[in-house]
């Protein structure tokens, strides 16, 4: 029961990255999908699980705004887990994924309430807002699987006016407020997931694409890219924390908008040596994240 109680609510970001790497990789063999699915779907278990029996750590959790904005990742994780589980039960997929979407809309409305409207410190301020506020675009990447796109280009909107909101307070924290502890260091690197996930969000969603809104979102993403694979370099070898998870999710996250970038715009040599090149640092960085996660529960498990 020890590994149930202490399993960190972080880890739900990389529930998200297993989830998204086997949907990266499912054009190369199938069974990646449902390995990678599979790995997600343990984990996911394993926080259901202790939210059903310890409650009261779960509550405590949610006094903290940084792990509580973390918490956005298990409800994008149960709207795409309903992706996994559309071919086999169609009816009751769609229900789950209502469900993720739920969650997520009263995350971000208790988080509003609690953390902005009440409680603001700008210290807590992290990247983590984004997954708060922009998370909700996970519904418009699996709107196209449940043939809801309209609804789906909705919570693309949704997410976009999200990053506009947010994205300025995010920054002006960084650049005022540079004094960031350790536990929180590896959180920067969501900063490759802002415009990679509107990018796939609205691939998935718009009824006809805008190539050139496409490429403009894309030309920003490709720098946050490189500066957060600057600071995964920077952050990498510092003590282990729950917070590595921000080193998963974002990553294959970028992968996967070079991949719709691909489709939608046409390979070039340049786009698919991109695209190789992410893939294989996504691929690396959720295994050697998973293999920190394992090592790290063992220990607590003791």
């Amino acid at each position: 029961m020890n590994i149930i109680k202490n399993i960190p609510l972080p880890i739900s970001g990389l529930i998200l990255a297993l989830l998204s790497l086997g949907n990266l990789l499912q054009d190369i063999h199938p069974a990646l999908r449902y390995l990678f699915g599979t790995l997600g779907v343990i984990f996911l278990i394993l926080i259901i699980l202790k939210v059903i029996l310890y409650p009261d750590e779960i509550k405590n959790d949610f006094q903290n705004p940084v792990l509580v904005s973390s918490s956005g990742t298990f409800s994008m994780s149960v709207m795409l887990l309903s992706t996994y589980l559309l071919p086999f039960i169609p009816s009751i997929a769609y229900v789950i994924w209502i469900i993720g979407i739920g969650l997520h809309i009263m995350l971000m409305i208790y988080f509003t309430y609690h953390f902005i409207i009440h409680n603001f410190d700008i210290n807590a301020v992290y990247p983590t807002y984004w997954i708060v506020f922009v998370g909700i675009t996970m519904a418009a990447i699996t709107s196209h699987s449940h043939s809801v796109e309209e609804t789906g280009f909705i919570f693309f909107i949704c997410g976009f006016v999200g990053m506009l909101l947010s994205t300025p307070v995010i920054f002006y924290r960084y650049i005022k407020h540079r004094d960031i502890p350790d536990v929180n260091k590896p959180l920067i690197c969501i900063f490759t997931a802002l415009f990679s996930i509107l990018i796939v969000g609205y691939i998935n969603s718009a009824k006809i694409i805008n190539t050139t809104f496409l490429i403009g979102l894309y030309s920003i993403a490709c720098p946050f890219y490189i500066f957060a694979l600057y600071k995964l370099i920077e952050h990498i070898n510092i003590k282990f924390y729950p917070s590595f998870s921000a080193f998963t999710f974002p990553f294959v996250i970028s992968a996967l908008a070079t991949k719709g970038i691909c489709a939608n715009i046409g390979k070039n040599n340049l786009l698919n040596n991109i695209l190789i090149i992410e893939t294989v640092i996504a691929i690396i960085l959720v295994i050697y994240v998973l293999i920190k996660y394992l090592k790290f529960l063992k220990i607590v498990e003791k």
